[in-house]
């Protein structure tokens, strides 16, 4: 049966046209980066709609002129899509010196082999290799990236991989020369091309899409975690983590502390800066709370200005070492709040895991009852449930 590229092509180029406007509808909602990487894959998918009638047409239009406008929409095409990877990646999203070199050289080769020394065979040989390098330089940008691939990453580069072989594939039969087969491995050659060049890119934008769904799903799941103000985990993540790792500690008898944390008189921080000055604030105490924690200590904000810190591993006497440090860090590190520097205390109060303080609501009360002592004795000092035991009845 003999495959009808013309036909194939005008329904390519309808189909094409369908799914990038739809597409551009269906992202309007998309967080920002996300929206314009898909704005420019979706450019990239539609500059081929021109290149797919150009080549069901061939037949009506001057053969070499056409082929050149083919080929530069292509390559430009591909650049596009590339680039639309890495703006989804977060990187720099300007074309290489080495893809600019590929779509040079595939505008320059039609009309080397077209006009200058005419010659279909040099002009396939040489032309499809590097169609196939653009192909490739899209499944590079999806495929090596600083964090682990997901099942649509896998997908859309295995696609692009795929669409440069039946390139390679037609280059290959040029080379080859002719023989008493040649016209027919030419056509076969010829009709995978455009099998795959036209409808791999196509199923690869539903492959990208995917990419971005995986990738607002990850943030809805991070920010489902996290405290949205300051960045550390929320009241329900951290009791969520909490109990997992007491429950690791009482399996493997290992100690095991948790600070409640208050940031004193912040009121007077609300009333004077207003809440966004708070905000700014409550921010640049949990970056110095961080920078005194080690990895490992789990520092969550569980309401208002107040935090907890879970500290896997240490006994009383390091979680009152540890409370002390962030003490004197906030105590002598300035925040900048609306151009004015202001000089933090805190209050802390430390329970650690042993009888009677087996589980999270208890070592939270102790905690939450030493931190209250640490107010009354008059704030910017550190109190452990410990030292209270025998004066609670």
């Amino acid at each position: 049966m003999h495959f009808d590229v013309s036909t194939a092509m005008i329904v390519t180029s309808a189909l094409t046209l369908a799914v990038g406007a739809s597409l551009a509808v269906a992202v309007s909602r998309y967080p920002q980066r996300l929206r314009q990487a898909m704005h420019i894959w979706i450019g990239g998918l539609l500059l081929q709609i021109p290149v797919f009638l150009l080549f069901g047409l061939v037949g009506a239009l001057p053969g070499v002129s056409a082929i050149v406008l083919a080929n530069a929409l292509f390559a430009i095409a591909y650049t596009e899509m590339g680039r639309a990877v890495r703006v989804f990646a977060g990187r720099d999203s300007r074309i290489s010196r080495f893809e600019l070199g590929l779509v040079i050289a595939l505008i320059a080769i039609p009309i080397v082999f077209g006009f200058v020394w005419p010659s279909p065979r040099w002009r396939l040989a040489l032309g499809a290799p590097l169609l196939a390098c653009l192909s490739l330089c899209v499944a590079r940008s999806i495929l090596i990236r600083d964090r682990p691939l997901r099942a649509a990453d896998y997908l859309t580069g295995s696609l692009f991989v795929i669409s440069a072989l039946p390139m390679l594939l037609r280059a290959g039969v040029e080379l080859a020369g002719v023989g008493p087969d040649f016209e027919s491995k030419r056509e076969l050659a010829r009709t995978l091309f455009f099998l795959t060049g036209s409808g791999l890119p196509l199923i690869g934008t539903i492959g990208f899409l995917l990419m971005c769904n995986d990738r607002i799903n990850d943030e809805l799941s991070r920010l489902a975690m996290l405290d949205p103000l300051t960045g550390v985990f929320n009241r329900r993540t951290f009791e969520e983590r909490a109990e997992q790792v007491i429950a690791t500690a009482a399996r493997e008898r290992r100690p095991l502390s948790l600070l409640a944390v208050d940031i004193d008189h912040f009121k007077l921080v609300n009333d004077e800066f207003g809440h966004a000055g708070g905000d700014e604030a409550l921010r640049l105490v949990v970056a110095l709370m961080r920078q005194t924690l080690a990895e490992g200590q789990i520092l969550s904000r569980i309401g208002g200005e107040e935090f907890a810190v879970l500290l896997p591993g240490s006994d009383a006497a390091e979680a009152s070492a540890t409370a002390e440090r962030l003490r004197r860090h906030l105590e002598c590190s300035a925040v900048d709040v609306d151009g004015r520097e202001l000089f933090l205390k805190i209050s802390a109060g430390v329970a650690t895991f042993g009888p009677g303080l087996e589980n999270l609501p208890t070592l939270l009360r102790a905690a939450d009852r030493a931190l209250y002592a640490a107010k009354r004795a008059g704030r910017n000092r550190v109190a452990t449930s410990a030292a209270l035991a025998p004066t609670m009845g």
